[in-house]
């Protein structure tokens, strides 16, 4: 349930779920160069949705998802500017275009933020959502070593839609 409370960019917790996406050698979506902490001031990376809040409103997506940690990442000012408001289904084909990035190159540069291309592509936010969820919370374990509990319970199932396990 904390994955849906960190909304704030303040949040230590919400810092460091993005420090580990860096961790995992996350590449630009647009020019494909890995990210890092010194990369991270000096190419203008900011945090962004992945679904975008336009889209998401739009939609009638619940806030308390799209603006979570779990639908936030790492992405460089210009690819942010191609993503725009369009769902991904197309702001995907805008970023194939503009970084002249193959679909295939493009589907590994946002499986390496821990996104499943597979559930992007087709704009399934659900689906979306619960898969990111999962492996946010596989990295924090990994990372602090620690199995998270309550992944199956019944506010997390009525959150989600399903266990997170």
């Amino acid at each position: 349930m904390r994955l849906l409370g960190l909304q704030s960019r303040q949040s230590a917790a919400y810092k460091g779920v993005m420090a580990l996406v860096l961790k995992n050698h996350a590449h630009d979506f647009i020019s494909g160069e890995e990210m890092d902490f010194s990369t991270f001031s000096n190419e203008k990376i900011g945090i962004h949705h992945i679904f975008p809040k336009d889209y998401c409103i739009k939609e009638g997506y619940d806030k308390r998802k799209w603006n979570s940690v779990v639908n936030k990442t790492p992405i460089s000012a210009s690819s942010n500017r191609e993503i725009g408001g369009y769902a991904p289904s197309v702001y995907l084909g805008r970023l194939e275009k503009k970084g002249s990035v193959t679909p295939a190159d493009l589907d590994e540069y946002v499986e390496s933020h821990w996104i499943d291309h597979d559930l992007l592509r087709p704009d399934d936010f659900h689906d979306f959502i619960i898969d990111r969820a999962k492996k946010l919370l596989r990295a924090i374990e990994a990372a602090t070593g620690r199995t998270i509990s309550g992944k199956d319970s019944d506010e997390v199932q009525q959150a989600f839609g399903a266990a997170l396990n």
